[in-house]
């Protein structure tokens, strides 16, 4: 009269328990592929960032060579002989000194 399946209990539950393995997998997959894919845009555009500010810092870096050339013949235009000599004339007050003046030594 009292028939048990026990059997069948089993089964059932093992089958759930398969579905809800499956079911977690699956789960984790979506999340795995989802976290890859922000990953990897995150690293893309990490690298147009730094490809932006590579190319900002290459345009700075002309820029001051630019200005260094030009400081450069500055300084030489400034350091000319001939300039020297007429600010000493025109602005200090100073002349060429006399051929008394000149003593050479042996």
């Amino acid at each position: 009269m009292s028939e048990r399946r026990p059997k069948q209990g089993k089964r059932s539950g093992s089958g759930r328990w398969w579905a809800n393995r499956v079911l977690l997998g699956l789960v984790a997959l979506v999340l795995w592929t989802m976290a890859s894919g922000f990953a990897y845009v995150w690293c893309q555009t990490q690298v147009v960032n730094l490809g932006y500010r590579l190319s900002e810092a290459h345009r700075q870096h002309a820029k001051l060579v630019d200005e260094n050339k030009k400081l450069h013949l500055e300084v030489a235009r400034l350091r000319a002989p001939e300039r020297v000599e007429q600010i000493a004339l025109r602005q200090l007050g100073l002349k060429h000194p006399d051929k008394d003046q000149i003593v050479l030594l042996p």
